[in-house]
């Protein structure tokens, strides 16, 4: 059984923070099923127990007058119970004084907006999502408009900064104006330091993005939802209305059935508030909103990273390639909820896509390029090297090459081959005939290695058989009339 301070919690987490049954129960380590049960009762109302006599009758009356008169707590009434002769144990003075204790009602005020004057900002948690063969946290980005209702909504797999920042640009964009006040909760993106006792510290980041906008960043108190209370409700009419049993392919199939959605149903719809559609509210809202900048914000994060010896930097546990001359050295990056860019002393030395997926590779062949161009150009050198250790001849027959020849690297690769199966000597002596009649060429030297290579054999006398059944043959007289 639960008392009437446990009943309003339970309606506060689940009305006020849209938290389900099972979230309420870890959150006050009480069964969900007890949970469930209370959800379902719309106003608290202890069944009524046979009433016994105990130790604590003669004392309900004063008690029931000291709590009027002041909140005090059970220990209190215990103790003032002490001195007026009460001798029974603790736990049904607690009972009792759970019971009769006046409950306590949590009033907020009903805040009021004038058109164009604020809008209210949240991420939602939507759960999972995959990507290749990644699992990746799923959030939803709301904005809306206190005056009119209007609503922007975008999902997105981070809740870092280039993401807050871009969600902003889009919004306003989509809105075509800017509210003269951006209210937000104390998440790190917005607000690095939230005390009670002082004024909140912004992230530098989002405060130059208001700068740029024109608007004033309003923080809501700590522990104090009910202050964007327009947006909280916003989140759970998106998850109930139109996330709830959506079938997707990818975030952009998402977030394009997010936009046909906004259009055409949530912000066209009566509202239940208002009782007039935010569309309708936005035309007065829109005049009264401030105009979009001529240029729009740069919504990145930036940070400097090592490159690795792989010429690859790590970001995300991804890799991405970079220049070979990077190896080793320190670059700038520039982090967008959809590319990378790195730079090195001003200079943009590379682009990537972003990805979001994980433990992946992602090398340009322009950075590739220039290495194996080095080490293709090692392998040529070593090969014109052992060519020239024949001595001068070779030199000779080099120059002659590179004199005539167009494609010199495959003629002295041909060469060089041919010494591993005749030799050096052979391989000289054919260079040495060639530049006689100035044959330069890896076919020419083949061609005189091949004849020089070939068995003719020795011309012997004829042997004539001599047999006298060959010798004496007689043949037929032949009939002229057949001509």
């Amino acid at each position: 059984m639960i008392n009437y301070e446990s009943y309003l919690k339970i309606r506060e987490l689940s009305e006020q923070e849209r938290l389900s049954a099972a979230q309420i129960a870890a959150e006050l380590n009480i069964a969900v099923g007890t949970v469930k049960k209370w959800l379902k009762v719309k106003s608290f109302d202890r069944p009524q127990r046979v009433a016994k006599s105990s130790k604590l009758d003669p004392f309900r009356k004063l008690i029931r007058g000291w709590l009027n008169a002041h909140d005090y707590s059970a220990v209190q009434i215990l103790r003032m119970l002490r001195d007026e002769g009460f001798d029974g144990g603790s736990t049904i003075v607690r009972d009792y004084v759970s019971r009769i204790r006046p409950p306590k009602q949590t009033a907020y005020l009903t805040l009021k907006f004038a058109p164009g004057e604020a809008a209210q900002v949240d991420f939602g948690y939507c759960g999972m999502i995959q990507v290749g063969d990644t699992r990746r946290r799923l959030y939803v980005f709301v904005m809306t408009l206190c005056y009119s209702r209007m609503m922007y909504a975008q999902f997105i797999m981070r809740q870092n900064m280039e993401h807050f920042l871009q969600c902003h640009r889009n919004a306003f964009e989509y809105f075509k104006g800017i509210p003269r006040k951006v209210m937000v909760d104390n998440c790190k993106v917005a607000v690095v330091d939230a005390s009670r006792y002082g004024d909140p510290v912004l992230n530098k980041h989002y405060a130059d993005l208001a700068m740029h906008y024109g608007f004033r960043i309003v923080p809501c108190g700590v522990r104090k939802p009910n202050e964007k209370g327009r947006v909280e409700r916003g989140i759970g009419y998106i998850k109930g209305n139109f996330f709830n049993g959506l079938e997707f392919s990818s975030l952009t199939d998402l977030n394009f059935r997010t936009m046909h959605w906004l259009d055409n149903t949530a912000n066209v719809r009566i509202h239940g508030t208002t009782r007039k559609p935010p569309t309708e509210l936005f035309t007065a809202e829109l005049k009264a909103m401030n105009q979009l900048p001529l240029f729009p914000y740069d919504c990145c994060d930036s940070a400097t990273v090592r490159v690795n010896s792989q010429y690859r930097v790590i970001y995300e546990t991804n890799k991405y390639s970079l220049p070979p001359k990077m190896a080793s050295k320190c670059a700038d990056i520039r982090v967008y909820t959809d590319k990378l860019l790195f730079s090195y002393e001003g200079k943009e030395v590379a682009q990537h896509i972003r990805s979001y997926e994980r433990y992946q590779d992602f090398g340009l062949a322009e950075h590739d390029r220039p290495l194996l161009e080095q080490r293709r150009k090692a392998s040529y050198d070593r090969t014109v090297g052992r060519l020239l250790e024949l001595g001068e001849v070779a030199e000779k027959y080099y120059a002659g090459m590179k004199h005539k020849l167009f494609n010199v690297q495959q003629h002295v690769c041909r060469i060089v081959a041919l010494l591993d199966t005749h030799g050096n000597c052979e391989v000289i002596r054919a260079m040495n005939d060639a530049m006689e009649f100035e044959a330069y060429s890896s076919d020419y030297i083949l061609n005189i290695l091949d004849m020089r290579s070939r068995v003719i054999p020795q011309v012997s006398a004829l042997h004539v058989t001599r047999k006298s059944d060959l010798l004496n043959i007689d043949f037929a007289e032949p009939d002229l009339n057949i001509y």
